[in-house]
């Protein structure tokens, strides 16, 4: 069901993915404290190799796959970037204590406003308008260099219905179509079908902002004229299930349909990503591996329009990546930028290229991985990434606070 209504409302947590959501919390009646790996953040850092895991909704210690001691290997380096040890260390005005590798250029670079957890950036002419998320509250950020905090939210992502102080879980991402925002947030349900909502929100014409069902949608991104949900439904569609689902914005009314379906019926939702040629980058995950793979727009623009799903395998979308360390992927140009690192902390930033052509139109090939920042100590950290245009955005915080820094690939 579609609404137009207005507003904003509540607090939230920052999620990027669909890590772990035990059924036994659908059969106790008790409130969970987590409903993935993610939403253990308040509980901070659970112990050196160690990392929170999501289980029957209660954060629980687990060694971290291929952990090595950080005493042995740390040396004198700082260790804590909340920590006097970080004080006389030297920080770049840019990137603080992060390094930037060849073949990347760090242009100019931003305040990020406190508690902006996602960003998302509007092609406005030549410029870019930037446009936050907030708890649960979207906000203008001004246009690109000049960021700041619009006075106030221009909408809250839960739906009227859902403003009651029940148990929410706001999965965290924004991404835009060229025109309009996507935002979602999911409830307590069955792992197989979690209760959720998008908000769809006009940037031109605010009072055509909508929200709909969406199942699961635990990550997203956009492309000119559309949305990629990675999740179990979008209103409209067909069928459900988890896999990839395509809301077609430049048709009217919206149309929703599944895209892809992922290899095995076991496996869940990961990161979801859109190169700027248009390159999809669709993610599934078996906890603790996610695995990314490269899909070309001949391949997924029948199935956006026909709803007829076709499977994820070596055949029609090979892959770019599987690990256990994915932190969050998004768009870098033609090509995909991958968060790596553990719960508490970035290892790096890396890059594949993903180039179109071949033998056949939905021939893609994945370049190697390339460095884009490397890490020395623990800082600087990475909070957030967003493409805009054919570069990244970047967002570090460290003790001279938090930016956002445009990343560029040189020629």
């Amino acid at each position: 069901m579609m609404n137009g209504t207005m507003g904003a409302w509540g607090l939230g947590r920052f999620v990027v993915a669909l890590g772990t959501l035990s059924l036994g919390l659908l059969v106790t009646g008790c409130q969970p404290e987590c409903v993935d790996r993610y939403s253990c953040a308040i509980k901070g850092a659970p112990g050196e190799g160690k990392q929170y895991a999501c289980v029957d909704g209660r954060c629980v210690p687990q060694d971290v796959p291929g952990a090595t001691d950080a005493g042995t290997d740390a040396g004198t380096e700082p260790t804590d970037a909340g920590t006097d040890a970080c004080a006389n260390v030297p920080h770049d005005p840019k990137l603080g204590t992060l390094q930037l590798q060849t073949g990347f250029a760090a242009a100019e670079t931003a305040t990020l406003p406190e508690g902006i957890g996602a960003v998302t950036a509007v092609p406005s002419g030549s410029a870019f308008k930037l446009y936050g998320l907030r708890n649960t509250d979207i906000h203008a950020l001004g246009t690109w260099p000049n960021v700041a905090l619009g006075a106030a939210p221009l909408q809250s992502i839960y739906a009227e219905a859902d403003r009651d102080g029940g148990t929410r879980f706001p999965n965290g991402y924004l991404t835009n179509d060229g025109t309009r925002l996507l935002a979602g947030y999911t409830k307590p349900g069955p792992l197989t079908n979690t209760p959720g909502t998008v908000l769809v929100y006009d940037t031109a014409t605010p009072a055509n902002s909508t929200y709909l069902s969406a199942n699961g949608n635990f990550s997203a991104a956009g492309y000119s004229g559309g949305f990629f949900i990675n999740g179990q439904g979008i209103e409209g569609a067909s069928e459900g299930g988890n896999g990839i689902y395509g809301l077609k914005t430049s048709a009217t009314p919206f149309q929703g349909s599944k895209v892809a379906n992922f290899p095995t019926a076991e496996l869940f939702s990961s990161a979801t990503a859109v190169a700027s040629n248009g390159v999809a980058v669709f993610g599934y995950s078996s906890y603790p591996t996610d695995t990314l793979r490269a899909v070309a727009p001949a391949t997924y623009n029948p199935e956006i329009s026909s709803g007829a799903p076709f499977v994820l395998n070596d055949t029609n979308a090979p892959e770019v990546y599987s690990g256990t360390d994915l932190k969050s992927a998004t768009g870098f140009g033609a090509g995909v930028a991958l968060h790596r690192g553990t719960f508490t902390a970035t290892s790096d930033i890396s890059r594949f290229e993903l180039t179109l052509g071949g033998s056949t139109p939905t021939s893609v090939t994945v370049g190697e991985r390339k460095s884009v920042l490397t890490v020395s100590n623990t800082c600087s950290d990475v909070v957030l990434m967003a493409p805009m245009g054919p570069d990244l955005l970047v967002g570090v915080k460290d003790k001279n606070g938090r930016r956002l820094v445009r990343l560029q690939v040189q020629p």
